[in-house]
């Protein structure tokens, strides 16, 4: 185990086009070590953050581009849709049975970080300043909270991408490459993972942003069953950023749903996810180009 090791992984990245393409669906440190050990390269975290920094030392800038055209104006923070009715992403269904997986997470212990102050907050307005002052002091401490066992309280989901070792993951891996492979052919190449997550039974996602990572985004959502008729479902919702509504959206099985995160202050989009049923919910995250709309013509049509 090597930085220099490290380096090469990295440099095969840019030069194999099959790895990059594995790389695009990456999206955590313990995944990167995984791939790079499946194609003979070994090395550990901190040689990763090691090599990253050499090698980008090491690049000899690129002449600056022109200035982009401006983004255009969000007229709609939302769209959701049923998958199989987006022709050009209902192939996405075949591959769902293989990303669903469930990693051996220690359900019980999940269930004991579960704090009902932490999910009454996404019925408060992201706006109130009492609830701005309780997410200040939450986000300020949850690394230290005793009950959570250092896991984040804002975060009370499973991270499909930390478990490389379970036995389902190399399939899992690779129907997220040719998600991101089917996806390429809609949108074109600027798609990338950003997150798979898991949201076993009372599981949530508390208010955030992430305005640290601005564009759209694409979310593939389905459950393991469909909800009782008459009982609850799982939820998205959000903050219009240009009125300041709340908007509530019951969920079902199989839905595409597209976001624009911004960093504007005037224009964040704040948003929150809670499952409060006995069903297990599943969501896969997708950057996307600005111009998304533009590639699917069954909605243009439509």
């Amino acid at each position: 185990m090597t930085v220099e090791a490290c380096k090469s992984f990295l440099r095969a990245t840019r030069q194999q086009p099959e790895l990059g393409q594995q790389l695009k669906a990456v999206t955590g440190m313990e995944e990167m070590i995984a791939l790079g050990g499946r194609h003979g390269f070994d090395f550990t975290a901190q040689e990763l953050a090691a090599g990253s920094a050499e090698l980008g030392a090491e690049t000899t800038p690129e002449p600056a581009a022109d200035e982009p055209a401006p983004p255009r104006g969000t007229a709609f923070y939302h769209h959701e849709y049923d998958l199989a009715d987006v022709p050009e992403l209902a192939p996405l269904i075949d591959e769902l049975p293989l990303l669903k997986v469930r990693p051996p997470v220690d359900l019980a212990a999940f269930r004991a970080r579960f704090r009902a102050d932490d999910l009454e907050s996404t019925s408060k307005s992201p706006s109130d300043p009492e609830f701005q002052e309780w997410n200040r002091r939450m986000m300020a401490a949850h690394w230290q909270d005793p009950a959570g066992g250092g896991a984040r309280r804002d975060f009370h989901l499973v991270n499909l991408d930390e478990h490389v070792e379970h036995p389902g993951y190399p399939a899992y891996f690779a129907a997220k490459t040719r998600a991101i492979r089917l996806l390429e052919g809609v949108f074109g190449d600027e798609i990338r993972l950003s997150g798979s997550m898991w949201y076993p039974p009372n599981s949530y996602r508390l208010w955030h942003t992430n305005e640290n990572q601005p564009g759209w985004r694409m979310y593939v959502v389905d459950l393991d069953d469909d909800f009782p008729e008459g009982g609850g479902t799982s939820f998205f919702r959000y903050q219009n950023p240009g009125t300041g509504e709340i908007v509530t959206l019951p969920e079902r099985r199989r839905i595409v749903r597209f976001f624009k995160a911004e960093q504007d202050p005037a224009r964040l989009f704040w948003h929150c996810i809670v499952n409060p049923t006995e069903r297990h919910r599943w969501s896969f995250g997708f950057v996307v180009p600005e111009d998304w709309q533009d590639h699917l013509g069954s909605l243009r049509a439509a």
